[in-house]
């Protein structure tokens, strides 16, 4: 007799199909759509995490050794069952028969248990980097898990990972009065502090709401990352992954729609309402339209007046790759070119001007005069040129890099700002001001001593590159006018060309 054909991997089969239906219904619908060969794996991968994650969180705030022995006496059992082919639990049979019909990888199974047993010390995470760490193990190799079930035509890892990530971070936030009952508190304390949000009232206060909707903008991000996978995946998995998606992302309308109230009940999907995707998931005669149309895909950016691209650079400035303004600037914004400018005039006033409040990202923020992005290939004068006539009306004049290896990293509303951006000085006459009233709300000339007195003293708000740069330009001197042009050696990598004035 086959394996497949043995009764007692048959019955585990069974109960790995009562436990997804039962508790994890958006997998099943998903997976519904799967042949009933592959479905069964599904239910199979989800019942393994499902039995590991209950040992842990059924022991309550304070598990001890008991708990710590009875995972670590599971995890025995599940390798015996692969190594061996065979386990007296129906379950783990089938679950092994799983892992080795599709070859899924004993490393993934590794990182998966390593997450389960951080669980049963660690309570808290400071920082976003910090949780996907625990993610990885707990969530995203979940996705690797189901990639040979689900037979891509192409590279999908890094998808299904991105859609790992995105289902767990929507349990985080639906679930978080359940893991402050188990003692956890899954949100990064970095962000809590930021938006002054504090869970262990569990209440929806204005801090909390604010705290929450970063939370759901970041985590439609990573619904985003994952569609890309969707191409690479035949029909039927397609339909699956797509149909448990979408079920998900609706989670978080819901969290919206209580306006993120997720203490006072438990956010749900109504199960007619997942059978009723599901249906029109095998209807369609294209599944990526329903993703699309999906409100979670929808681009949280839709203010960006123009969608340039941006040069990407590592650690040291060096240039990586392009990508569009809007794709990379969110939540996680990765590493890339900018520059900053300080316009003076004759009489060594500085243009202070205050973004226009309908602008993307750090709206109705006072700031100096211009800042923005180099095109790819795009010398460093020449873009900051560009940026002042085109925001400002501002012919400059004496164009030079003082602070060549400025960067820092700053946050507002749902977006994250992270560059490597050189600090320039020029000169311009203020009878040109002409300010576009879609880049910018109010511009004024300001003594460059008041304004840097007013700034280093705190009395003046302004943004947080301008806020860091300041005490080192008033190092430079007194005098914008005078400060010294830095040699063009100093520039990062990716912004280095002949054509940088004064850079010599």
């Amino acid at each position: 007799m086959s394996r497949a054909a043995d009764p007692h991997v048959e019955a585990g089969y069974a109960r790995c199909a009562a436990v997804t239906r039962e508790h994890g219904t958006t997998y099943y619908w998903g997976a519904r759509l799967l042949p009933r060969a592959d479905r069964r794996h599904v239910f199979a991968v989800y019942t393994l995490a499902r039995m590991a994650d209950d040992i842990v969180d059924l022991a309550g705030p304070e598990p001890g050794p008991a708990t710590a022995t009875a995972l670590e006496n599971f995890e025995a059992r599940f390798h015996e069952a692969v190594a061996t082919g065979s386990s007296p639990d129906p379950v783990l049979a089938a679950v092994a028969t799983t892992v080795r019909e599709r070859r899924i990888p004993d490393e993934c199974f590794d990182r998966f248990f390593g997450a389960m047993r951080t669980d049963l010390t660690r309570r808290t995470y400071e920082t976003w980097e910090d949780l996907l760490g625990y993610m990885d193990g707990s969530a995203a190799v979940i996705g690797e898990m189901m990639l040979p079930v689900l037979h891509p035509t192409a590279p999908a890892r890094s998808p299904a990972r991105a859609l790992g990530l995105a289902f767990q971070l929507t349990n985080f936030l639906r679930d978080v009065g359940e893991d402050l009952d188990r003692g956890r508190v899954y949100l990064p304390q970095e962000d809590l502090r930021r938006f002054g949000a504090d869970p262990l009232a569990r209440t929806a206060t204005p801090e909390w709401r604010a705290l929450m909707a970063f939370e759901v903008a970041r985590n439609r991000r990573l619904y985003r990352e994952a569609d890309e996978g969707l191409a690479a995946l035949p029909g039927a998995s397609r339909r699956c992954v797509a149909t448990a998606r979408v079920l998900y992302a609706r989670i978080l309308e819901r969290i919206e729609d209580a306006e993120y109230d997720v203490f006072a009940e438990r956010v749900r999907v109504p199960t007619p309402a997942k059978a009723a995707l599901a249906a029109r998931m095998v209807l369609s005669p294209d599944p990526l339209r329903l993703v699309e149309r999906d409100r979670a895909a929808l681009r949280p950016d839709l203010g960006w007046v123009a969608d340039d691209l941006v040069v990407l650079v590592d650690d040291d400035g060096a240039p990586t790759g392009t990508a569009a303004k809007s794709a990379v600037h969110h939540d996680a914004t990765p590493l890339h070119l900018a520059f900053s400018c300080y316009v003076v005039d004759d009489a060594g006033r500085l243009l202070v001007t205050t973004r226009a409040s309908t602008k993307p990202s750090f709206p109705g923020v006072v700031t100096n005069a211009v800042c923005g992005h180099p095109h790819p290939g795009e010398p460093l004068e020449d873009a900051v040129r560009r940026r002042a006539r085109d925001e400002l009306g501002l012919a400059l004049q004496d164009v030079h890099v003082v602070l060549p290896r400025f960067r820092y990293r700053a946050a507002m509303g749902h977006l994250v700002e992270h560059e490597v951006c050189p600090v320039l000085v020029a000169r311009a006459d203020p009878a040109d001001l002409l300010p576009d009233p879609d880049e910018v709300d109010d511009a004024v000339w300001v003594p460059w001593a008041e304004f840097a007195a007013d700034v280093l003293a705190g009395r003046r708000a302004v943004s947080a590159w301008c806020t860091e740069q300041v005490p080192q330009l008033t190092a430079l001197g007194p005098d914008p006018r005078a400060w010294p042009s830095a040699p063009l050696h100093e520039l990062p990598p990716a912004a280095r060309t002949d054509d940088v004035a004064g850079a010599g």
